[in-house]
C-alpha cells in the first residue's frame, strides 16, 4: 500500500530538511518587528510601492526594528533585466533606507535570513510543500488547460461557485496508488492545496488598519507549486515571512481576499501568522467618471520616473504622500519646519481605510512649499542633478558659472513673492535659461510681441537715454523712478491718470514690459530690476539694443 509519505519521497526525493530544521537556520530576531517590501522585477516602480515601502519602512524604525527588501520573481515571464537594481535605487532615491535583501555587488544578499530573491529559494519551498504531501494536505494535479476550460464552462452553465475544489479538482480524491502511477509516467504537473472546499465557513481576523475583518474562507484548491518547479506567490510567502520573522505583513488592500487562504495556509503549516496592515489604494477618476486604482499600463503617473520627469522633488513627493497616510501632517510640518519628512512618526492604525484621489494641485502645493524653503545653494544642487539627467546642455551652463547661476535661483528666495517663483524644477528651468547669453540667442526670435506702442524706430531714442543714465546699483524706489522720467520724456505717461489726461503713446507699464521682453524674451520673470541686476550692466545694453 502506498503512502503520502513515499508520494512525496517520489515527488522531492533530495529533500531531507524539515521546517524544524529551516527555523534553526533563521531563527527568532532580537527585537521582533520586521516588515518587508517585497516587490516583482517586472519593470517600473508604481507610486503606490513608494507610499507602501515607506509605510512600511518607518513603521519597522519607529520600534528599532528590521526593514528588508524581498523580490518576488518567481513569475519570470514578466521579469525585467535590471529591475531589481531599479528597485534599489528608487528607494534610496526617496529615502528609503533598506536594513536587509539583495543590496551588494549584482545583487548579493546582505543580511542573515537570505535568499532574498524568491527564485533563489526553491529548495525551502520545497521543504514546505513536502510537509502539506506527507500531510495529504497537498497533492499533484495534473488537469490540462482543456479539462480546466471545460470546468469553468460546466461551472458557468449551472452557475454554480466557480473554482477547482471538491469533485471539480480531478485529482484530489485519487488514490495514492493512482498518484504513484501517474508520477511514474507523467513528470509534469502542479502541486495543490486540499482545502476544505466548505462554503459555509468564515475566516475572522484582526487588520491592523481595517480593524476587525469577517469573510468567507478560502475554499479553493489552489496551486502551491508551478509546473516549472517555482510556487505561486501564496506558498512563497507563507514560508518566506515565516522565516524571515516578518511581524508585520503590510501591502496593498488587492491582497485582502486572499487573507482566508494564507491563514489557512499558516494553520496547516501549525505557525502563527503575521499581523495584517493593508493600505488602501491611490486612486483618480478616470475618463467616466468613476474611480479606479491608478494603473501601470493606463496612467503615467503611476511611475515614479513620471514625477521626477515631470520636476518634482522627491521631498515634495514624500511631503504629499504624508498627508495621504496622516491628514494632520501639513499642520505638523508647519509647526516643525527644521524637521523633514523621515523624522516624523507614522501610524498605521490611523491610516485611511478607503482609497485616497491623487491631487495633484496638493502635489503642487507641497512641492512648492519644499522648494521655497530650501537654501538656494540646495536649490542649485538639486536643479543641477536634474539637469544632467533631462537637459545636459543645461547643466553645463549652471556649471560655467556657478555663481552666476546661484544668483539668478536667488532672485526674490525667501521673500513674499518666493513661493509664486517654483512650483516644480521645471519653472526653475524655464526661468534660468535666458541669464545665458547662448540660450538667449536662440529665444530672441520666438520671443513675445512687443507692446505695440514699442517699435524699434520709437524705442531707440528711448533705450540710447536709458543705456547712458543705467546705474545697477540704484535702489528699487530710485531705479522705477528714474525709468519714469527717462520713459515720459520719450513719450510714456507715469501712471494711468497721466495716460487719459495728455497725448502719451503708452504707459511706464508698457515701458516695463518692453524691457522685460527684450532682456529674457518671455512677459513673464521675478523682478525685473532684480534680473538686470544680476545680467549686469553690458548684457542689458547688449540685450537692450537688438530690437
Amino acid at each position: 500500500m502506498t503512502t503520502r509519505k513515499e508520494i512525496a519521497d517520489k515527488i522531492f526525493p533530495n529533500v531531507t530538511e524539515t521546517i524544524q530544521d529551516l527555523e534553526k537556520k533563521y531563527p527568532t530576531r532580537q527585537n521582533p518587528i520586521c516588515s518587508r517590501f517585497a516587490p516583482s522585477p517586472t519593470g517600473f516602480l508604481h507610486i503606490g510601492s513608494v507610499f507602501a515601502s515607506f509605510v512600511e519602512q518607518r513603521f519597522a524604525k519607529q520600534y528599532g526594528g528590521t526593514f528588508l527588501l524581498r523580490i518576488e520573481d518567481t513569475d519570470q515571464k514578466r521579469e525585467i533585466p535590471g529591475a531589481v537594481d531599479l528597485i534599489i535605487d528608487w528607494l534610496k532615491f526617496f529615502g528609503i533606507e533598506i536594513d536587509e535583501g539583495p543590496l551588494g555587488a549584482n545583487n548579493a544578499d546582505i543580511g542573515n535570513y537570505g535568499p532574498y530573491i524568491q527564485s533563489h529559494r526553491k529548495s525551502i519551498y520545497q521543504v514546505f510543500v513536502k510537509t502539506l504531501i506527507e500531510q495529504g494536505v497537498a497533492y499533484p494535479c495534473w488537469m490540462s488547460e482543456t479539462e480546466l476550460e471545460e470546468i469553468r464552462t460546466q461551472q458557468t452553465t449551472l452557475k454554480v461557485t466557480p473554482g477547482i475544489y471538491g469533485n471539480y479538482s480531478l485529482w484530489r480524491n485519487k488514490t495514492p496508488e493512482e498518484i504513484m502511477q501517474k508520477l511514474q509516467e507523467d513528470p509534469n504537473f502542479v502541486l495543490r492545496f486540499r482545502s476544505h472546499g466548505d462554503f459555509s465557513q468564515r475566516c475572522l481576523f484582526d487588520d491592523v488598519i481595517k480593524g476587525k475583518i469577517n469573510m468567507i474562507d478560502n475554499y479553493n484548491d489552489i496551486v502551491l507549486i508551478k509546473s516549472d518547479g517555482l510556487p505561486t506567490y501564496h506558498l512563497a510567502h507563507i514560508a518566506d515571512d515565516h522565516l524571515m520573522r516578518t511581524s508585520h505583513v503590510i501591502r496593498g488592500d488587492e491582497w485582502l481576499t486572499s487573507v482566508p487562504l494564507h491563514i489557512q495556509l499558516f494553520k496547516a503549516f501549525n505557525l502563527p501568522h503575521p499581523q495584517y496592515c493593508h493600505v488602501a489604494p491611490l486612486l483618480k477618476i478616470d475618463e467616466e467618471g468613476n474611480k479606479r486604482k491608478l494603473s501601470k499600463r493606463k496612467d503615467p503617473e503611476a511611475d515614479v520616473a513620471y514625477f521626477f520627469e515631470s520636476g518634482y522633488a522627491p521631498e515634495g513627493i514624500m511631503d504629499y504622500l504624508l498627508t495621504i497616510i496622516d491628514p494632520a501632517y501639513e499642520e505638523r510640518q508647519k509647526a516643525n519646519p527644521d524637521k523633514n519628512y523621515l523624522d516624523f512618526e507614522v501610524k498605521i492604525e490611523h491610516m485611511n481605510t478607503s482609497g485616497a484621489l491623487f491631487d495633484f494641485v496638493k502635489l503642487q502645493s507641497m512641492n512648492n512649499a519644499y522648494l521655497s524653503k530650501i537654501s538656494t545653494d540646495e536649490l542649485y544642487s538639486q536643479s543641477l542633478i536634474r539637469a544632467k539627467k533631462y537637459r545636459p546642455y543645461l547643466a553645463d551652463l549652471m556649471q560655467s558659472d556657478v555663481d552666476y547661476t546661484k544668483a539668478a535661483l536667488n532672485i526674490e528666495r525667501h521673500t513674499e513673492k518666493d513661493p509664486k517663483r517654483f512650483t516644480t524644477f521645471q519653472d526653475v528651468e524655464s526661468q534660468i535659461l535666458f541669464f545665458y547669453d547662448e540660450e538667449w540667442e536662440k529665444l530672441l526670435p520666438t520671443k513675445p510681441t512687443l507692446p505695440e506702442m514699442c517699435t524699434a524706430d520709437s524705442m531707440k531714442p528711448f533705450i540710447d537715454e536709458y543705456k547712458q543714465q543705467l546705474n545697477l546699483d540704484m535702489s528699487l524706489e530710485d531705479r522705477f523712478t528714474q525709468l519714469k522720467e527717462v520713459g515720459k520724456r520719450h513719450g510714456f505717461a507715469s501712471n494711468n491718470a497721466e495716460f487719459k489726461e495728455w497725448w502719451y503713446v503708452g504707459k511706464v507699464g508698457d515701458l516695463a514690459m518692453f524691457m522685460r521682453i527684450q532682456l529674457c524674451c518671455t512677459a513673464k520673470t521675478p523682478d525685473l530690476y532684480s534680473v538686470m541686476k544680476v545680467l549686469g550692466k553690458d548684457r542689458v545694453i547688449e540685450r537692450l539694443g537688438r530690437l
